[in-house]
């Protein structure tokens, strides 16, 4: 098995300085037959993966162990695990969101979202409180958080963009530690939960991850480390990252994809 050591940048895991190393090694290659279009991983290290019209689920050994036609559902353009019991795939095409169950069953009927008010939702973000999912809706610039179980709007802030002076085209957001974040091309806004601006970051690479106090871009073979608490950047940067074009961040753990492999690394030792 390769191991391949990083200058790691180690606030990322402890409070402990940032010139200290950690060892990653390379766990497991997971490889698939079609080019991957969506992914995510589970709070448990489930990977579940979309290829066409089909959804995959696979354990933490590599292990398959579920699979479905997501045919009917149109086309995806989100896969968000809500945890390890709710995976919400979100479709542009449809406006609809559909929560599967563990075993990528369906679980109810698919929300559609003009029942919310929403014109146009480009895209949503899960919450870290139970069945809330926020909604940006680009035709009015509206954020908002929804119960999904209750069809209940909980929260709605219409002229997000203009209140919060995003002047430019917002493409994603992600909540992180009970912060909201949204994000265009060049700059990544934070917000509390009553949707307050709080900071703003220059955005490092057209792929990032959040962990613990840390965003982490990749963009070829570097990864830049910018501190929440700090707004301090940190880069690493090694051969063996530049065939990845995507990444996402469990515990300790770093999944990396690129065509049609999924690679998991996992931290494994701190030296000073």
């Amino acid at each position: 098995m390769r191991k391949i050591k990083f200058i790691l940048f180690i606030t990322l895991f402890t409070n402990f300085y940032w010139s200290q190393t950690a060892d990653i090694k390379l766990i497991k290659e997971f490889y698939y037959k079609e080019e991957i279009n969506n992914w995510t991983i589970d709070n448990i290290g489930n990977l579940i993966v979309q290829q066409g019209n089909t959804i995959t689920k696979i354990d933490s050994t590599g292990k398959q162990i579920f699979t479905q036609s997501i045919k009917s559902l149109g086309e995806i353009s989100q896969i968000s695990a809500i945890n390890s019991m709710k995976i919400a795939l979100f479709s542009a095409e449809q406006q609809s969101i559909c929560i599967m169950d563990n075993t990528l069953t369906i679980n109810g009927k698919c929300k559609f979202l003009d029942q919310y008010g929403i014109s146009f939702a480009k895209f949503i973000a899960v919450s870290n409180r139970p069945n809330l999912v926020w909604i940006y809706d680009q035709f009015n610039s509206s954020i908002l958080l929804i119960d999904l179980i209750q069809d209940k709007i909980i929260q709605k802030v219409e002229n997000f963009a203009g209140i919060a002076s995003i002047k430019s085209e917002l493409v994603g957001m992600e909540e992180h530690q009970n912060k909201l974040y949204l994000y265009d091309s060049e700059q990544i806004y934070e917000f509390d939960q009553m949707l307050n601006w709080s900071n703003t970051f220059t955005k490092t690479a057209k792929s990032f991850a959040f962990s613990k106090d840390n965003i982490i871009g990749l963009n070829n073979q570097t990864m830049t480390f910018t501190s929440i608490s700090s707004n301090e950047n940190n880069k690493l940067s090694n051969k063996s990252l530049a065939e990845f074009q995507d990444f996402q961040i469990v515990g300790s753990d770093f999944y990396f994809s690129g065509g049609k492999k999924i690679s998991k690394f996992k931290l494994i030792s701190i030296k000073n």
